[in-house]
This record gives structure tokens, C-alpha cells and sequence, in this order.
């Protein structure tokens, strides 16, 4: 008798876990049997913003596999107006390609470009540049070796 109450409520537990645990929805756009599954790839696509003491940038990422790194500064150290044209922005742009592997992204920059007319554009980074990415909601986390790099869609 003891043994048969004993899984009672063991199932009793169960239930109650599982009703605790929330909805038994299945809403999560990662998870196949949803219906609503979005390929990794996807939500990589688009802008993304970073705004800090330390970078004001923009990544752009395109569908056919081109990049885009827009890197805003004020020359003069004051506020960056990303709208404002040279003097009073300094914005450099680097363009190339990425592929996407599992969180692994690598990206590849062939050209580069700034507004400053009377300046010679900054040398392309001397090799690709490879990271651990997370892209939870409207975020993009670069994991990079000296710390996350943490980027707002727009």
C-alpha cells in the first residue's frame, strides 16, 4: 500500500512541476513542432547597433552575404552624430562578405572607405576576423576574446 501511495504522489509532483513551469504552448520559434521555426541565418539579417564608451558602430548584414561595418567617431572628441557629415563625424566603412557556421561567424572586409576627403582610409584588418555570436530577441552578442560585444537591432 505504501508503494502504491508513494508514486501517487510522485505523480502528484509532476504534475504539479509542470503545471508550474508555465504554458504548454509551443510559441518558441527555435522549437520544430511550433510550426514557426526561424533559420538561424534569418535573424542575423538586417542592422545592428552598438553605442558605448568604447564604439559607436553599425553592422549591417545582407541576405547574399555581404557585410557592412559602419564606425562613427568625432574627431573634435565630442558627441557622435551619426547624421553629421564630416568635420564633424568621422565615419570609416568597411564592406565584405560573412558566412554564418552553426554561432560561428567570419567575416572577410575587401574594401574600406571614410568621409574625411583629405585622409587616407584606415588599412583593412589583417585577417578575417571569426567570433561566437548569440542573437537572443533584438540583440547580437559578438563573443569576442577581450569580452561581449552587444549590439540593438534598429
Amino acid at each position: 500500500m505504501s508503494g502504491l501511495i508513494g508514486k501517487m504522489a510522485m505523480a502528484v509532483l509532476v504534475v504539479v512541476a509542470l503545471v508550474g513551469c508555465g504554458e504548454f504552448e509551443r510559441s518558441n520559434r527555435f522549437d520544430p513542432a511550433s510550426g514557426q521555426v526561424v533559420n538561424f541565418d534569418d535573424l542575423l539579417i538586417g542592422s545592428w547597433s552598438r553605442e558605448d564608451a568604447e564604439k559607436n558602430e553599425v553592422y549591417i548584414f545582407k541576405s547574399n552575404g555581404s557585410v557592412e561595418l559602419r564606425d562613427y567617431s568625432a574627431p573634435d572628441g565630442g558627441e557622435v552624430d551619426r547624421n553629421a557629415s564630416f568635420p564633424q563625424t568621422l565615419e570609416i566603412r568597411y564592406s565584405g562578405t560573412y558566412i554564418l557556421v552553426g554561432n560561428l561567424l567570419k567575416i572577410s572586409y575587401t574594401r574600406v572607405q571614410i568621409n574625411d576627403p583629405e585622409d587616407q582610409p584606415p588599412l583593412l584588418p589583417p585577417s578575417d576576423k571569426v567570433v561566437s555570436i548569440v542573437v537572443s530577441s533584438d540583440q547580437l552578442i559578438l563573443e569576442e576574446r577581450d569580452g561581449d560585444r552587444i549590439y540593438e537591432r534598429l
